[in-house]
């Protein structure tokens, strides 16, 4: 039988690789002909309307990340891509 050290152990190397496959993942933008923060229309080819978009959407997308909310705006075969 495991003792609390062990536990602990085993509960913190479970942590830590669940930690460094997310810091792994590879997550890619695709233009999708509208800005991915605001959904301006009118940007062409671009990811973001504007610098401060891209700013803004960088930060929520740390976020989300941080509290292991789903991401926004990834392509489906990068979505794939991250699954295990």
């Amino acid at each position: 039988m495991a003792d609390v050290a062990d536990l602990a152990f085993d509960s913190e190397q479970r942590y830590l690789a669940q930690a460094l496959a997310a810091q792994t993942r590879q997550r890619v933008l695709q233009p999708m002909g509208s800005c991915h923060h605001c959904g301006n229309d009118a940007i062409g080819q671009g990811l973001f309307c504007d610098p401060d978009c891209a700013a803004d959407w960088e930060y929520q997308d740390a976020l989300r990340r941080r509290l292991g909310l789903p991401a926004r705006g990834w392509t489906a075969d990068a979505a794939a891509a991250t699954q295990h």
